[in-house]
């Protein structure tokens, strides 16, 4: 009998991965495409298209039979009915969107107050995204598809337009509680366009190459699902370009600054939660290194030191609120060396995780991190100390392809996601609980981003 081998293409907002596993969810093979982002958050649909197909025949000649794809999130896109792009794909770091929003009549603004039009109409929401579309190409109209950039890539693979539960629900247009259209919305900023039919994230879709597309899935939910934190208790967070923490909730709920989302959809059965996100931390890396403030990625392995606040708002903040927030370093003095400035990043990130906790008010027993930044011991003891919560690595940090791979198993039938979830995995624990050493330093973290909150018209905003 032939093994069961299953492609996973996780697109990443530059980073296009492909992984193949076993039925055994052992990785195979794995290598990666890189697909640029303008600096102003625009990218060429076409050439993104190109590279997941490439990576999808890769992963078929290697002797795929199930494919499924991850997806970065509230990034939209224009095409028409054979496929071409009508517009780039406007991503989640567009810099336009401020602007649209600004162009936006008073009596819209004005209803943006009122719950819950506050998460659609606002700087951060997705549907701007769409109206970036038409300022982009003002002949794009009811003829053209228009949605978030899953649906783009699975109509170029399988010609079916679709969305599924966690992506739609991100696009400011689809109800998450009755996963229904919210026509209001597209009457308020006369979005005439379809919306797609919306499927579950481990379900037949289609075929490509000979492939079945078995998993369609938002990345940070796929990565959700690969370390079991969508039930009560388990957190997830990813260290990577940015840092987003996902955390379980009972049902729909808004707490904070938090974004509600669908964590999952699968049987009927829906899970929510919250996240809470900084943009830049991985990009704050980059920019660390691009000056030589580090060397390479051994050098964030430090103690935490001083008293220097470092705080990676290269493209604003999500938690707190603060769009046009600019990134800061502050507390220097005359004593501060290089060992500082990065244990000011790694703080910086930990207390981002804590404020994200708080706001939540949920009870996590575990935080399990991924993504590249997470292979940082450092970084991890320090969240731990910051929060007061043991957290775990995988010894694979690669945990959105391994989630796209679970949902395929599970849609092909060889394993229930409970049984995948309950599946003994080799972690690493950092617990720093019972230091109470970063306190002070958390409080004061926390005044200055009200200060970058409240400084329209300074050097630190826009």
């Amino acid at each position: 009998m032939r093994d069961m081998f299953y492609a996973c293409v996780d697109v990443g907002t530059t980073r296009i991965k492909l992984s193949v596993f076993d039925e055994n969810l052992r990785r195979k093979h794995a290598e990666a495409l890189h697909v640029p982002v303008s600096a102003d958050g625009l990218q060429d649909a076409e050439e993104l298209f190109r590279a997941v197909k490439n990576l999808a025949d890769r992963g078929r000649d290697l002797g795929a039979r199930s494919l499924g794809l991850a997806t970065y999130r509230a990034s939209t896109v224009a095409w028409d009915k054979e496929g071409k792009p009508l517009t780039p794909i406007v991503t989640w770091t567009d810099r336009g969107s401020s602007a649209t929003y600004r162009r936006l009549p008073a009596h819209v603004k004005l209803l943006g107050r009122i719950p819950p039009f506050d998460l659609i109409i606002s700087p951060y929401s997705p549907v701007l995204k769409f109206l970036r579309l038409r300022e982009l190409n003002p002949s794009v109209g009811e003829g053209s598809m228009q949605w978030t950039v899953e649906s783009y890539l699975t109509y170029r693979l399988t010609g079916k337009f679709v969305s599924d539960a966690t992506n739609a629900c991100l696009s400011g247009i689809v109800d998450p509680r009755s996963m229904k259209e919210i026509g209001i919305v597209k009457s308020l900023f006369n979005l005439r366009m379809e919306t797609p039919e919306l499927v579950e994230n481990a379900q037949t879709i289609g075929s490509y190459g000979g492939m079945e597309f078995n998993a369609l899935v938002a990345d940070q939910q796929a990565a959700s699902v690969a370390e079991g934190a969508y039930e009560g208790g388990v957190g997830k967070l990813t260290n990577g370009t940015g840092t987003f923490v996902d955390i379980p909730t009972v049902g729909f709920a808004r707490k904070g600054d938090l974004i509600p989302l669908v964590l999952l959809k699968h049987r009927g059965r829906i899970w929510y939660g919250v996240e809470g996100y900084l943009p830049t931390t991985g990009k704050a890396v980059d920019v660390a290194l691009r000056m030589g403030l580090l060397k390479d990625y051994s050098d964030l392995e430090v103690e935490p030191t001083g008293e220097v606040i470092f705080i990676p708002a290269l493209s604003g903040l999500q938690v707190p609120r603060a769009a046009g927030a600019k990134g800061v370093i502050a507390g220097l003095t005359l004593w501060s060396d290089r060992a500082a400035v990065i244990s000011g990043l790694l703080k910086s990130v930990a207390f981002h995780v804590r404020l994200v906790l708080e706001q939540s008010g949920e009870h996590l027993r575990i935080l399990r991190a991924d993504g590249g930044l997470s292979r940082s011991n450092a970084l991890l003891k320090t969240v731990s100390e910051a929060t007061g919560i043991t957290i775990e690595r995988d010894a694979d940090v690669e945990a959105t392809s391994r989630g796209i791979a679970m949902l395929q198993v599970v849609a092909t039938g060889g394993s229930s996601l409970e049984d995948l979830s309950r599946a003994k995995r080799e972690r690493e624990s950092f617990s720093e609980m019972g230091k109470t050493a970063l306190e002070e330093e958390y409080l004061k973290w926390k005044k200055t981003t009200v200060l970058l909150r409240s400084s329209k018209g300074s050097y630190l905003a826009e």
